[in-house]
């Protein structure tokens, strides 16, 4: 690709600081702590370290680190109506890589209870703000996906 489409200016440096973003009411602003050791104090470690050694000894899973989105779901037709907030984590380890699995929850998306994607790395969990009715967000679809064993339909 030519520097033309690319808007001929060089790709950007990796971060210096922590980048996690955070408000000071409505205005976001870079972390930025730890430059030099590759650890917040805050958000904790952003850097990776070097891999281990011995690549054939396994991972004992140390320092984990978790990913937590809250999506919010509106009313249709262009309605900006929120209807539902559902939160979303995801785990993974920081020194391998990792992704981990959500156990003992059905995979779906339902609004009265967590539930984990189909491939069990992320677990989706219905929230309410305190001062909502108990039936908040309980209006929305859902689906559950059900495994049967053997592979029959």
């Amino acid at each position: 690709m030519s520097d033309e489409h690319r808007g001929g200016e060089p790709p950007a440096a990796e971060q210096a600081g922590c980048p996690k973003t955070l408000w000071d009411g409505m205005t976001p602003y870079q972390c930025d702590e730890g430059a030099e050791t590759g650890v917040c104090p805050t958000h904790g470690r952003f850097r990776m370290p070097p891999p281990s050694a011995d690549p054939d000894k396994p991972c004992q899973h140390v320092d984990m680190h978790l990913d937590a989105d809250v999506q919010r779901l509106t009313a249709p037709d262009d309605d900006t109506t929120v209807v539902a907030y559902i939160v979303e984590l995801s785990i993974r380890c920081l020194a391998c890589q990792e992704r981990f699995r959500w156990t003992g929850v059905p995979a779906g998306l339902m609004p009265d209870r967590p539930a984990c994607s189909a491939d069990e790395f992320v677990l989706h969990a219905p929230i309410r703000p305190a001062s909502a009715d108990p039936d908040f967000g309980l209006g929305i679809p859902g689906f559950a996906i059900q495994y049967r064993a053997g592979g029959e339909r």
